[in-house]
């Protein structure tokens, strides 16, 4: 549906910008008619983001974003356009209904400042995203649960299971508003402190894929082992086994049904407890056309009368009900439960679907298929493995933060394939994997994903082969000799000069040699910096590349145009000690503070927000870049800004008349057969250096003085300050 421009408007006109950013936690001063703070959008230390309160747009001076009210939440986050003008319509609608009938005067309940209302479900959205965050970053919750037998990953991320670290407080803006929110929500008591802190969290996701509630495991033994937010227990945990199946499994606690699930019974849910079927539960079943429960509580004297309570509940609502008795265990003399017959019997999975087959021999409860592993094999980038029939290939297999990504073939014995890229840790992604590859082999959605599962512990467990990121040429001995002999020559310089001559560049010496030592200084800690500067066609570039052709080629990265973050997003080690050569600083410019950021500080790094492929939600992730890296740069800019020229030895090329005619005059010599035999040795001489370059390593030098005794001078000034 198309959104009219007169609701675009009603929305900029009715949120100050300046409020909504500070909704977000980013902290804004006056300076002047403006308010600045740190950009959100970048890493800075002084504050480059600028709101106009009177134009109501916002701009960074720093990584040039910029717009109004609805751009900045789309871009704060990562959210298309639509989806911006539906948030901020939401929090007028909410603000509208704090409105007295009949008059324009909005209540104000506990200040005199009005603020954006907090959504209560979008806010507990975003804390079973950052729970799930820190459960699989933190491994205590996942070691915890693996130790009790529920091992299954997948399972980890269908349920976005959660852990509770201590460190929300440090992720909230100092927002009243948002704090008190999550008070009213219970995520934090009235002392401000985490509810769950400890715990395993274990969120109710609804069928509009909204949390409705929150139940926590501590993973050590206390006072209270089992919290909820308060209230009445909302919801049902693994509500789609009532949608699938007609015949249900119903347990005493969450624990429990996650570990049939984990054994693959996966038509199975959780009670709250002994009193835990609630009317959630009802009614599920009844619109689902439930038709049989098999009630699996504790082997104890509350399970036991909890089943029957259960059972005839149930039977009023003309469902089948099967009491599931487990076997008594002599280390268990208090009571057994679900969870630690698995964990202390041998072949469980095969004597528990026994039990429910005795429960009932007509019934229809299933179990997930499982099938061995026939043939495994690794390759260089992945492995190929088969189950069954099903063979699977995966290949360049990246481990990042909570993406698990691979290219995965699915392949048939009669070479029908199946080919897709997927993030296994992307529950929506193995679901669109699975349905394609059902089809291929004509099987069930089910078989294929237990083959995922075992694909993920397959791909976690994959360590690539390590090869060399920057492989370098070999270099023979005759050759090793050869450059070993130029580099100790007295007359280096001059041998140096004469191979630019032969590959076509004339005049220029100083900075011929310049330009060259700051290229060699590439392997130090601290390289040299190098700005080329002339008019256009004047020349600058050809001593650039006349330069860079003398560098190894694993050691230079050349670009005509660098984009404002181009550089944070290389690979982190790309640009170690390497020449970093860029045609023209004009189109460089939206680059200059990542530029000049890698040259004093010798590392880029940049916070950015992503969408979460686990959750769905967005989470912010470091990028690096490191250093130390030499810079060419050529420009046509006669008077440049302080901070760059600053930064860089800057070279200026020779445009008189003389230097006109000596290079028209190599021109000319260059057709001639003496010029065409010199042009042949160019190989030799490019091979020469690369060779001598590649055997450099810096050597520490100690100087002869102290910085004190050195003159001080600006660098462009030859007479002195």
């Amino acid at each position: 549906m198309e959104i009219s421009k007169e609701a675009i408007e009603t929305v900029k006109r009715s949120h100050d910008l300046k409020e909504v950013v500070a909704s977000y936690g980013i902290s804004l001063k006056k300076k002047g008619s403006n308010y600045v703070g740190l950009c959100p959008f970048h890493e800075e230390k002084d504050p480059s983001f600028t709101v106009n309160p009177r134009t109501n747009l916002y701009h960074c001076f720093g990584c040039n974003a910029g717009g109004d009210v609805i751009g900045f939440v789309s871009k704060r986050e990562g959210i298309g356009f639509k989806e911006a003008m539906e948030k901020l319509t939401d929090q007028e609608t909410i603000r509208d209904q704090g409105r007295a009938p009949g008059n324009g005067t909005q209540k104000i309940p506990s200040s005199s400042t009005a603020a954006p209302a907090v959504n209560h479900t979008r806010l507990l959205n975003r804390v079973v995203s950052f729970y799930h965050s820190a459960f699989l970053e933190d491994q205590r919750g996942m070691e915890y649960l693996k130790g009790r037998g529920i091992t299954d990953n997948a399972l980890f991320a269908d349920f976005r299971i959660g852990f509770s670290n201590g460190t929300l407080l440090n992720t909230i803006p100092d927002d009243g508003d948002i704090t008190e929110a999550l008070k009213e929500t219970g995520i934090l008591n009235g002392k401000g402190h985490e509810l769950f802190y400890g715990s395993v969290v274990f969120p109710v996701i609804n069928e509009n894929k909204d949390c409705v509630g929150i139940y926590g495991r501590r993973i050590t033994e206390g006072e209270t082992d089992h919290l909820y937010l308060p209230g009445p227990r909302r919801g049902v945990v693994n509500f789609q086994a009532a949608k699938r199946s007609p015949s249900i499994i119903l347990t005493e606690s969450v624990i429990d049904a996650l570990t049939l699930y984990n054994a693959g019974f996966k038509d199975v849910i959780p009670c709250w407890g002994v009193n835990g079927l609630t009317d959630d539960h009802l009614k599920l079943f009844t619109d689902c056309g439930t038709k049989e429960a098999y009630l699996c509580f504790d082997r104890d004297d509350a399970g036991e009368q909890a089943a029957a309570r259960t059972a005839g509940r149930l039977k009023e609502r003309g469902i089948e009900t099967y009491v599931v008795t487990l076997p008594a265990m002599p280390d268990r003399q208090d009571k057994v439960d679900i969870n630690s017959f698995f964990s202390l019997t041998a072949d469980a999975s095969r004597i528990f679907a026994e039990i429910l087959h005795a429960a009932n021999p007509r019934g229809v409860i299933r179990q997930a298929a499982t099938h061995e592993q026939k043939y495994y094999e690794p390759t260089p980038t992945g492995f190929i493995v088969k189950y069954g029939e099903r063979r699977y290939e995966l290949k360049g297999i990246t481990n990042e933060g909570v993406r698990l990504k691979a290219t995965i073939k699915a392949a048939r014995a009669d070479r029908r394939f199946h080919l897709d890229a997927v993030d296994l840790n992307s529950h929506s992604r193995r679901l669109s994997f699975a349905k394609a590859c059902a089809l291929l082999f004509t099987g069930k959605e089910e078989v294929i994903l237990e083959d995922m599962t075992k694909l993920i512990n397959l791909a976690e467990a994959f360590k690539p082969e390590k090869t060399d990121e920057t492989p370098q040429a070999a270099i023979s001995v005759s050759d090793e000799e050869g450059a070993l002999n130029f580099l100790k020559s007295p007359n280096l310089f001059e041998r140096i000069l004469k191979d630019f001559e032969t590959i076509g560049v004339t005049g220029e010496d100083a900075n011929k040699l310049m330009g060259y030592l700051a290229a060699v200084s590439r392997k130090l800690d601290d390289p040299l910096s190098v700005l080329i500067q002339s008019r256009s066609a004047a020349g600058k570039s050809t001593l650039q590349d006349a330069v860079i052709s003398l560098v190894p080629p694993e050691d230079a990265v050349k670009y005509t145009r660098l984009t404002g973050q181009a550089l944070f997003y290389k690979e982190e080690e790309s640009l170690v000690h390497k020449l970093l050569a860029i045609e023209e600083e004009h189109g460089a410019k939206d680059a200059s503070y990542s530029i000049r950021n890698i040259q004093s500080s010798k590392y880029l790094s940049i916070a950015a927000t992503i969408k979460d492929p686990v959750s769905g939600k967005l989470k912010t992730e470091e990028y690096k870049v490191r250093g130390p890296v030499a810079l060419m740069i050529t420009t046509t800019e006669a008077d440049l800004d302080y901070e760059t020229s600053n930064r860089f030895i800057t070279l200026t090329i020779d445009e008189s008349k003389e230097m006109t005619e000596r290079i028209l005059e190599k021109q000319r010599e260059q057709e001639t057969l003496e010029g065409l035999m010199k042009k042949a040795e160019t190989d030799a001489i490019t091979k020469r250096h690369h060779n001598a370059q590649r055997l450099l390593r810096p050597l520490h030098v100690k100087p002869l003085c102290t910085a004190s005794h050195l003159p001080l001078g600006h660098s462009q000034s030859p007479q002195g300050p």
